[in-house]
């Protein structure tokens, strides 16, 4: 058996000893010098006029009453100086700069100057992707003092900075700058298949690549209808959103156009026409005429523009057409007639 503690050196009381107090003293000394460790300040050679209980580091080269100690703790008890040698794991905090440091053998060391932390669970596991992992009803960021900005940082444009909401796993929506520097809302029912909904770029502007719209027209010529005749088109010059062309209507002058989703869309149209009598044309939704009509009372001679505009609240698949009440010469194409939708 030694006649030190094997961690502290703290002395042993031995049997028969004399002055058995001084021993005792002695022990206690290191332990309040040794535990919940307060480093004042670290010297190369003794403060003039140190307090009762004031701990230092010992710095190098040491001078004077520390000749000899460098790396070591003085202790300044009793009118003089215990030096305690540390141990590799012993924790002190010094006062001079506010920190918590860690002796690791040969240096103290900041445990928060480098990362030597790099996962964290909080109720939850985290692992080599996601390092940082929380289950909680709940997590709150808050000021210190004012404001408080949270940063997502990417390293190149083509990398992804984004916050992504997923469903039992599976993900659903993200937001963020998601392989480009533009910012981007995007949605998928599967979480395999995206659509970009909105994006706003650095110029400001807010655009939305998905959303329904279409402009349509009939490529030929010319076109007469009478009474019921249903009117379609077969060319889409501008689209986005799904629209597609239905099957062809009944008579054979161009295809329905087929919602892509649910809404609420202003529909227009316009067509340079001539009547010999009284005469309209309406909007109809799969085959069922709407309130959007255009109509003359009289004849229309020569040729007139001729045109319609409303809001109509459709589902998704509705065939979307026109029909002619009455006897009506149509001029078509891609300059005389026009069909448009969009989602509002």
């Amino acid at each position: 058996m030694t006649d030190t503690t094997p961690n502290l050196n703290l002395p042993y009381i031995l049997p028969s000893q004399a002055m058995k107090h001084i021993t005792h003293n002695e022990a206690l000394q290191i332990l309040d010098a040794a535990t919940n460790t307060v480093i004042v300040s670290t010297l190369s050679a003794p403060p003039a006029a140190p307090a009762e209980g004031a701990l230092y580091l010992v710095g190098a080269p040491a001078t004077g009453a520390f000749a000899g100690k460098d790396g070591r703790l003085a202790f300044f008890i009793d009118g003089a100086w215990i030096f305690l040698v540390p141990r590799t794991g012993w924790r002190a905090w010094f006062a001079a700069d506010g920190r918590t440091r860690i002796y690791d053998g040969s240096a103290w060391t900041d445990p928060l100057a480098s990362p030597l932390v790099d996962r964290l669970g909080v109720s939850a596991t985290p692992d080599a992707t996601n390092r940082f992992a929380l289950s909680s009803e709940a997590s709150l960021f808050t000021h210190a003092g004012h404001s408080h900005r949270m940063k997502l940082n990417k390293q190149a444009t083509a990398d992804t900075a984004s916050l992504l909401f997923q469903s039992n796993w599976s993900a659903r929506a993200e937001i963020g700058l998601l392989g480009t520097d533009t910012l981007q809302f995007k949605a998928s029912a599967d979480g395999s298949a995206w659509k970009v909904g909105l994006e706003l770029g650095g110029d400001g502007i807010i655009r939305l690549p998905s959303r329904p719209v279409v402009s349509a027209t009939l490529t030929t010529a010319s076109v007469s209808l009478a009474a019921n005749d249903l009117l379609g088109v077969d060319t889409l010059t501008l689209q986005q959103g799904g629209f597609a062309l239905g099957t062809t209507l009944t008579g054979g002058r161009g295809k329905a156009l087929i919602v892509p989703a649910a809404g609420l869309y202003a529909v227009s149209m316009r067509v340079g026409l001539q009547a010999a009598a009284a005469a309209s044309l309406a909007v109809v939704v799969n085959g069922a005429a709407s309130s959007l009509r255009w109509s003359a009372g009289a004849a229309t001679s020569p040729m007139m523009t001729a045109g319609l505009s409303g809001m109509l609240s459709l589902a998704s698949g509705d065939a979307v057409a026109l029909v002619a009440g009455g006897p009506l010469s149509l001029q078509t194409g891609p300059s005389a007639y026009e069909l448009s939708l969009r989602l509002l």
